[in-house]
């Protein structure tokens, strides 16, 4: 269903049709161009879930074949153009509300089922503001030797952005390519883990626990205005005792989801 939000619904149509337009056109380079569609599209929807616009480059060209075909249509027959631009409009007007943060957070929470695009960019201050208080009620000492390590790739971006020049180190993680920046300090003694909600994060303070020696709650996360988002029952994780050098850890902590 999350193909048909792509390029707005009303125009759905319009690049299925440019699907039917390049396989039936007889030449091998533009039906190459369906056979990439379909099989991305299974392969997508079998090892990425949610993340729809990954397909998202193709619709250029599948429009722009649609478009040859609509072209001819919109001119046979008076008042189609008008037609389809005010089912243009409205489509477009429904999943802006859905997809773009134009609702006060307080009404987005119904939207989360359909995109949680907008849901997942809230409560990201209050997460930082969070992980703030555990990090600085280190002791310095400690902090010297610590790093923070987020085991999503959003909660990463979130502390490196919103925790600018709040006394906050750079987030690591080893989510996706995120991993290949490297797990800062190598030497550190101590890391205060970021992790989602046992949805998003199963047994996550078991594979805390298989590192290190000493793995405590320091805080717990939850999320505004009752948007089961990501974060939604989640913790941050104080770890000591390595049982490795932090360094020598890093690959074994690589996770592509």
């Amino acid at each position: 269903m999350g193909q048909f939000g792509m390029s707005c619904l009303a125009l759905a149509v319009l690049w299925m049709a440019g699907l039917r337009f390049l396989w039936r056109s007889g030449r091998p380079l533009w039906q190459c161009l369906v056979a990439s569609y379909s099989v991305l599209f299974v392969l997508f929807a079998v090892t990425t879930g949610a993340q729809v616009y990954y397909l998202g480059g193709l619709y250029v060209c599948l429009l722009a074949a649609g478009a040859v075909g609509l072209d001819g249509w919109l001119h046979s027959r008076p008042g189609r153009l008008r037609d389809l631009m005010i089912a243009t409009a409205a489509s477009a007007g429904m999943f802006a509300v859905i997809v773009l943060p134009v609702l006060p957070p307080s009404e987005v929470a119904w939207t989360y089922g359909i995109s949680s695009n907008s849901g997942e960019t809230l409560g990201r201050p209050q997460l930082v503001g969070t992980v703030r208080q555990v990090w600085t009620g280190l002791p310095a000492g400690q902090r010297a030797n610590a790093v923070l390590l987020a085991a999503d790739y959003g909660e990463a971006g979130a502390v490196n952005e919103l925790g600018r020049g709040t006394g906050l180190p750079t987030a690591v993680s080893a989510q996706n390519t995120d991993w290949w920046w490297g797990p800062g300090n190598p030497d550190a003694t101590t890391v205060v883990a970021i992790a989602p909600g046992p949805d998003h994060a199963p047994a996550y303070a078991a594979q805390l626990r298989r590192h290190f020696r000493h793995v405590r709650v320091a805080a717990a996360l939850s999320t505004p205005y009752g948007i089961p988002n990501v974060e939604q029952g989640g913790h941050v994780y104080v770890c000591t005792g390595p049982r490795r050098p932090w360094g020598e850890m890093w690959p074994e902590l690589r996770n592509y989801a």
